[in-house]
């Protein structure tokens, strides 16, 4: 049986969880798009948007030795990070349902453990 989840429109993100994999269609990084075994998945996890203080704080430190107005908050944008066995994909949740990916990333790490 196939799960298909659609996080985002436009362009297009979707997660279709089938019985022994991970399918990504990313169209806005084409990168990420193919697919995923269960098993080479050893974790999936959500990180929410948030602030970057070390650059936040090293940027108005700098401003204050150099002037000019380059200083403000930083933020890191809000991705999907799988650790696989070949390595880390991170999918940004740009324009996303971030409760609705972290609902899919703990769909993806129940199915990696085989809980139901």
């Amino acid at each position: 049986m196939t799960e298909t989840i659609i996080l985002r429109d436009k362009p297009a993100l979707q997660l279709m969880l089938h019985t022994n994999h991970l399918e990504i269609v990313d169209r806005s990084d084409p990168n990420n798009s193919g697919t995923y075994p269960f098993n080479d998945i050893k974790n999936a996890k959500v990180n929410a948007e948030d602030t970057d203080w070390f650059v936040s704080i090293l940027s108005y430190v700098v401003t204050l030795f150099v002037g000019g107005a380059l200083w403000g908050k930083y933020k890191n944008k809000a991705h999907l990070t799988l650790t696989t066995d070949d390595g880390i994909v991170k999918i940004w949740l740009v324009d996303a349902d971030l409760q609705q990916a972290k609902k899919v990333a703990a769909r993806i790490n129940a199915k990696r453990t085989g809980t139901p």
